[in-house]
C-alpha cells in the first residue's frame, strides 16, 4: 500500500469517529430536552388540575348552597307513613333551611369569615347526606311496600283461587249429595185405577161407580234404608180440588206443610213393592180427569192421571 492510499484511509477514519461522536452527544442531548418537556408537562398538568379542584370545589359549594334550596322545597312536602322517620326528616329539613339562611346572610354581607362559611357549608353537605339517607330509606321502604303489596296481591290471588276451588268441591259435594239423595228416593214406577162397584167388582159404568181401586208399584231400591215407610196419596179430582182435604192430615213436604187425601204405612225392604188404596165416593162419582200424587219421606215420588167416564 502506497503512502497515499494509507493517508486516505486514516481521514476516513477520523471523519467517521467525529460523526459518531456528534451523534452520541446529540442523542444525549435529545434525551435531556425530553426530560425537561416531561417535566415541565407535569408540573403544568399539576397546576391545571390544582386550579380545576379548586374551581370544583368552589362550584360544588356554590351548587351545594343553591341544590338544597330547591330540594328544600320537595323536602317540605315529602311525606311517609313511618312516623320516625317522617319526624326525622323534618328535624333535618329544617336544620338545613337554618343553615342555608345563615349562609346566605353571610354571603350578603360579604362576610371575610370564610372558616364560619366553610364549617356551615361542611354542616349543610353532612344534613343534605342525612336527608339523602333518609330519602334511600323511604325508597327501601317504598320498595319493601310495592313487594309486600304485590304478595298481598298474590295471597289474594290464591285465596281467590282457593275459594273458587272449595265452591267448586262445594257444588260437588253437593251434586253428589243430592245425586245420592234421588238415588235413596223410593219411586213409583207403576200406577194402575180399578172402578169398583158396590160389590167391590169391577164396573165400566161410571154411575155404578162408588169406589176406586188405586195400585201403585215402587221400584226396587237399595240404596234407600230399609223400614218402615209411609205413603201419603193426593186424590184430586175434576175440579182441580183435593178429595178428602182435612185440616188434620197434612204432611212435611220441602218448606211447609201439604193436605193429603190417603196414607198407608209400609214396610219396605229395598225390593219392589206392591201396594193399593182404595177410595170410596161419598156421593156420586164425577165424571173427568182425576190425578193421583205420591210422596214419602218428604220427596214427590210419583204422579199420574185418569179419566172416568
Amino acid at each position: 500500500m502506497d503512502q497515499k492510499t494509507k493517508t486516505i484511509i486514516i481521514i476516513v477514519s477520523c471523519v467517521c469517529g467525529l460523526a459518531i461522536v456528534g451523534i452520541v452527544a446529540l442523542l444525549i442531548s435529545m434525551s435531556h430536552l425530553r426530560k425537561e418537556n416531561e417535566e415541565k408537562d407535569r408540573e403544568i398538568f399539576n397546576l391545571n388540575e390544582q386550579v380545576s379542584f379548586e374551581q370544583s370545589q368552589a362550584v360544588l359549594r356554590f351548587d351545594d348552597e343553591h341544590a338544597l334550596d330547591e330540594q328544600l322545597q320537595t323536602f317540605e312536602h315529602l311525606k311517609v307513613d313511618n312516623d320516625s322517620l317522617q319526624q326525622l326528616l323534618d328535624q333535618q329539613t329544617e336544620h338545613a333551611k337554618e343553615l342555608v339562611s345563615q349562609i346566605k346572610k353571610l354571603r350578603q354581607e360579604n362576610s371575610s369569615d370564610k372558616a364560619r362559611i366553610n364549617a356551615l357549608l361542611k354542616e349543610l353537605a353532612d344534613v343534605r347526606e342525612l336527608i339523602m339517607g333518609y330519602i334511600r330509606q323511604i325508597d327501601e321502604l317504598n320498595q319493601q311496600n310495592q313487594a309486600l303489596t304485590a304478595e298481598n296481591e298474590q295471597v289474594k290471588q290464591e285465596n281467590q283461587q282457593m275459594r273458587r276451588e272449595n265452591t267448586h268441591l262445594t257444588n260437588q259435594n253437593q251434586q253428589l249429595t243430592e245425586t245420592v239423595t234421588r238415588a235413596k228416593q223410593l219411586d213409583v214406577t207403576h200406577f194402575e185405577m180399578t172402578p169398583l162397584n158396590n160389590r167391590d167388582k169391577k164396573t165400566r159404568y161410571l154411575r155404578k161407580t162408588v169406589k176406586l181401586q188405586l195400585d201403585y208399584t215402587i221400584g226396587k231400591n237399595i240404596t234407600t234404608e230399609p223400614g218402615l215407610k209411609t205413603i201419603y196419596l193426593r186424590l184430586i179430582g175434576p175440579g182441580d180440588q183435593l178429595l178428602g182435604e182435612s185440616e188434620s192430615k197434612v204432611f212435611d213436604f220441602e218448606d211447609g206443610q201439604v193436605p193429603y187425601s190417603l196414607k198407608q204405612e209400609i214396610e219396605y225392604a229395598g225390593e219392589v213393592y206392591h201396594g193399593t188404596f182404595y177410595w170410596p165416593f161419598s156421593g156420586e162419582a164425577q165424571e173427568g180427569t182425576y190425578r193421583v200424587e205420591f210422596f214419602a219421606d218428604g220427596n214427590q215420588i210419583g204422579q199420574y192421571s185418569f179419566l172416568l167416564d
